[in-house]
């Protein structure tokens, strides 16, 4: 049966299940390992190509790919010989096929069919004064037909097509006998000045930003990440001999991720200024938001390890956790800061003092706000209940952070402080001291 999908129909001769499996909670296997132990007995069909990919639950998603069996990592070969960009595709398709992590790779073009091609002789037809055009119009006449005028009965109209029977126009050897009309008033076979030649053509041509492309897709299986998986597959094609005027482009789900991180590092970038800004105008300087700034780049010691330790891929999600640990691990840095210089300004102590001070006062609340937001987020990154491994890698990029950043905040922030006022207050001294004055001789 055909494949309805989306806003589009596929072929009569495919067809598509999906299968809702049931709660993670009532199996022990994941959704891509199912579909890894459904494949070896479905290629044991005879007669059938069967392929099996894990997709996620988002209706809308599956909504917008029309509904579909896309390959997640697809490649497209982009060149105007489409014999040229085939060859490059099955080997492309090679390549996928031998890559770990990938199944169920495919060439999305069809071979092409037998086709008949009627191609002028230019100079003979303009030796009898004929036009590549009106020997194009006698072939369509004879074949297809043309309209001669309408036919009107009870105010319906109906088409009057001429063309010849359809005994005359079935054999090539009878289309050869068409005959063509010269503005001389001779009558002359259509074999006379043309030639056939048996080829075969496309199916259809696809082409994206004005280009024709040939695209080759594969399915991701098991656990091994897009970006490795996208890496190997670079190396290979760097030492492939490319056709002239052909090249090949990552384009689907891979495709779709650069653009989003591309986003995201604009919003991570954003989110930087704007903290800052705002902390500069709450401190009324610059020198102390740029102190506090300090904590960012050193939490990313904490967000890289707990990564690590985890086994989690720095996918999108974390991403996003990222953007809101440029938010969550200053405020430590802020609390901290902000008292030292009330105690300094307000109370008179010195810098020494109040930095001791400040850090024994400031302790415990650190130390309460950051253990509340770790237990909070612990569910979350331990990935429990439907589809909570999509959220996890965010929960614990902000734990590593916000464990990391509570360290640097006790420790190196009120450092790095010291030094910044040391160097200020050196400074106008060294101003003021009277330089010395010249030896008598």
């Amino acid at each position: 049966m055909g494949s309805a999908g989306g806003w589009r129909v596929a072929n009569t001769n495919t067809a598509s299940i999906r299968i809702s499996l049931a709660p993670q909670s009532e199996r022990r296997r994941s959704s891509y390992q199912i579909a890894d132990a459904l494949r070896p007995p479905l290629e044991e069909l005879a007669g059938v190509i069967a392929r099996t990919r894990a997709s996620g639950g988002n209706f809308v998603l599956r909504l917008a790919q029309g509904g579909g069996d896309a390959g997640r990592l697809s490649l497209d070969i982009r060149g105007y010989d489409l014999s040229d960009s085939y060859r490059v595709a099955v080997e492309l398709r090679r390549i996928l096929e031998s890559t770990d992590g990938i199944s169920d790779a495919r060439v999305d073009r069809a071979l092409g069919r037998a086709e008949s091609r009627i191609l002028v002789d230019r100079e003979k037809a303009a030796t009898m004064g004929l036009s590549v055009s009106e020997i194009a119009t006698t072939i369509r006449t004879a074949l297809g037909g043309t309209t001669a005028g309408y036919f009107r009965e009870r105010g319906d109209e109906y088409d009057i097509r001429v063309r010849f029977q359809e005994g005359d126009r079935l054999d090539a050897d009878q289309v050869a006998e068409i005959p063509v009309q010269t503005p001389g008033g001779m009558v002359v076979p259509l074999h006379s000045l043309v030639r056939f030649e048996r080829s075969e053509g496309p199916v259809s041509i696809s082409r994206k930003d004005q280009q024709r492309v040939v695209s080759v897709s594969g399915n991701l299986s098991g656990t091994r990440d897009m970006g490795s998986i996208v890496g190997e597959i670079q190396g290979r094609i760097a030492g492939m001999q490319l056709p002239p005027d052909t090249a090949v482009l990552f384009s689907g789900d891979w495709e779709d991720q650069q653009e989003a991180f591309a986003y995201l590092q604009l919003a991570f970038i954003l989110a930087i200024v704007l903290v800052y800004l705002v902390m500069a105008a709450q401190f009324e300087s610059f020198k102390y938001p740029f102190l506090i700034m300090f904590s960012l780049p050193l939490a990313s010691t904490g967000v890289v390890l707990m990564l690590f330790i985890t086994g989690t891929n720095f996918n999108m999600q974390a991403f996003i956790g990222l953007i809101m640990l440029v938010g969550i691990v200053v405020n430590n840095a802020i609390v901290l800061v902000d008292y030292v210089l009330q105690l300094q300004r307000i109370h008179g102590l010195g810098l020494t003092e109040s930095l001791i001070t400040g850090g024994r006062r400031r302790l415990r609340p650190i130390m309460m706000t950051t253990a509340t937001t770790v237990l909070a987020l612990t569910p979350m990154a331990l990935g429990v209940g439907e589809g909570g491994e999509l959220q996890a890698p965010m929960a614990r990029v902000l734990i590593g952070g916000l464990l990391s950043s509570s360290v640097i905040t006790l420790f190196l922030i009120p450092t790095f402080f010291y030094m910044m006022e040391t160097v200020r207050l050196r400074r106008p001294r060294e101003l003021e001291a009277p330089a010395a004055e010249p030896a008598l001789g």
